[in-house]
């Protein structure tokens, strides 16, 4: 098992949601808040000139849960132009001097360059790393798999996270294989499957060994991904399911 036995339900901050649990203290949304003990603030979504200052004022609304900041790219989900990767570099700088930081930054895994100088940045002010990895087309192979994860661990990265597409039970069965083998060696841990094959991964694979997995805060953000809701009753139902085939109908009565 990961170092930390606790398993993190990871709800994503964007405007909208940081917005309405500011300017009503009764919005719904904040049952998704409340129902995550991770939050991934999506910098990438807001304008750069408030960045300084969102760790904070997730921290305000949401005092309990654990923070993982991410500049996400655009060919891995998220808005930051691509050609512009090497430039995250300052601005990650600038995050880490403000009064408050997250936790956890997220790098993707085919921006290891920045590693060494975000992993020193990042250290000075005690914050951990995880490195990610998105495959919108497959899910990779049990040697690519392995491979990723002796890369992330050499380099000393605290975390490590794959969601893949998954288009059938074999390709979750290589996740989970990943996840028995690999969850132990890092301190957070998530490896599940996109897309509607890959929905009960999203909770079985906190079964097979990871730590760490995303629900969707008021509207989904990603194919396959289920509401946090639903997310923290499954998890809470998860000691007690036998099997996958239970996990998938928990999922659908819910």
């Amino acid at each position: 098992m990961p170092a930390s036995n606790e398993k993190f339900l990871v709800g994503l901050v964007s405007p909208e949601v940081l917005s309405a649990i500011e300017s009503d203290s009764v919005h719904p949304v904040f049952l998704d808040i409340e129902a995550c003990n991770a939050l991934e603030i999506r910098y990438d979504f807001f304008e750069p000139p408030l960045w300084n200052g969102l760790s904070e004022r997730v921290r305000k609304v949401a005092p309990h849960a654990m923070q993982i900041g991410t500049i996400r790219l655009k060919r891995d989900g998220g808005v930051f132009q691509d050609v512009h990767a090497g430039e995250r570099l300052p601005l990650w700088k600038s995050l880490l001097e403000a009064e408050q930081a997250p936790e956890w930054l997220d790098l993707e895994q085919d921006c290891l360059y920045d590693y060494g100088k975000l992993s020193s940045l990042a250290g000075s002010r005690g914050v951990k790393i995880l490195v990610s990895q998105h495959n919108f087309s497959r899910v990779p192979t049990a040697l690519e798999l392995r491979d990723f994860a002796r890369d992330v661990s050499r380099l000393g990265a605290e975390g490590l996270k794959i969601a893949a597409m998954c288009t059938s039970e074999e390709d979750c069965e290589r996740l989970y294989d990943f996840a028995q083998n690999f969850s132990n060696e890092f301190e957070l841990f998530a490896a599940f499957g996109m897309g509607d094959s890959g929905r009960v991964s999203r909770v079985w694979s906190l079964k097979e060994g990871a730590n760490l997995t995303y629900g969707a805060i008021d509207r989904v953000a990603a194919p396959g991904q289920i509401g946090v809701v639903t997310m923290a009753k499954a998890l809470e139902k998860l000691p007690e399911i036998n099997s996958r085939f239970e996990m998938a109908t928990f999922l659908a009565d819910n």
